[in-house]
């Protein structure tokens, strides 16, 4: 008999020969098994124990001792099934937590380069790593943050704050939340693009070395930079934007526009 395709259903070596031995000599009592198999006889009740659980063998009397015989091994197809409920149960277990493993390890782990991130703990992470910067923090926003967690975004801001870290950004006006004279006192400077110009799920955020994109959209995927030369040529084009954004739009009508939208 194949001990191998016993250990697969779940059962440990000795298990496996103990069943065996059962098959192969019928009733025996502990020392007798442990004597047949080579082992002591402390393990070999608690192996005992085991398989009578699984119902692979059943406990008698042999006169004052007591004695086990094998069950049919159709009662190893039931633990076959257990074993793969379990099975199941863990690998649901392991895709639910995998991202927050995945965040864990690239958190901890990096190397200057891409990392990537996923859910609203990649999102935090990022938001982490800007106020760890401690520099000026530029970021063009997307529409779909509004489908982030509001307190973490929140907390973000009053973190941000507290570090005197000044934010710079680029946003629609139909989705701007607040004139610029408020933004002034949450240390932002915006600029304002007219309508939906930006209607990309994706946050783009420019910190110190860094770059991040945060995408809001389904897959809930971050990717960080880590590149002096990268974020000077995206805070450089940045600059750029705002510029000519500023040039070619009347930013006091689309601040405006903005606080007739927070007043209503």
């Amino acid at each position: 008999m194949d001990r191998e395709i016993l250990m697969q259903v779940g059962l440990s070596e000795m298990q496996a020969n103990i069943y065996i031995f059962l098959i192969e000599n019928g009733q025996s009592t502990p020392t007798e098994i442990a004597d047949g198999i080579g082992e002591n006889r402390t393990t070999v009740y608690s192996a005992l124990e085991k398989l009578e659980k699984m119902g692979l063998i059943t406990q008698r009397d042999k006169g004052k001792i007591s004695a086990y015989v094998p069950n049919h091994p159709s009662a190893l197809e039931v633990i076959a099934e257990k074993r793969l409920r379990v099975v199941a149960r863990q690998a649901k277990n392991l895709e639910s937590n995998l991202s927050a493993f995945i965040n864990y390890y690239n958190e901890h782990q990096h190397e200057p380069g891409v990392t990537t991130f996923y859910g609203e703990e990649g999102v935090e992470i990022i938001r982490n790593r800007v106020i760890d910067a401690k520099k000026p923090y530029y970021f063009v926003r997307s529409r779909y943050d509004r489908l982030a967690d509001h307190d973490a975004l929140e907390d973000f801001k009053n973190r941000r704050i507290k570090a005197k870290i000044e934010a710079f950004n680029i946003t629609s006006s139909d989705f701007a939340k607040l004139d610029n004279k408020k933004a002034k006192k949450l240390l932002l400077e915006r600029t304002i693009l007219p309508g939906a110009e930006y209607d990309s799920p994706v946050e783009i955020d420019i910190f110190g070395d860094n770059v991040a994109f945060i995408n809001y959209d389904k897959n809930g995927m971050s990717t960080l930079i880590e590149s002096p030369e990268i974020a000077d040529a995206m805070r450089q084009f940045f600059l750029f934007a705002k510029k000519y954004i500023r040039k070619a739009t009347d930013q006091s009508d689309l601040d405006s526009t903005a606080k007739t939208k927070t007043e209503s």
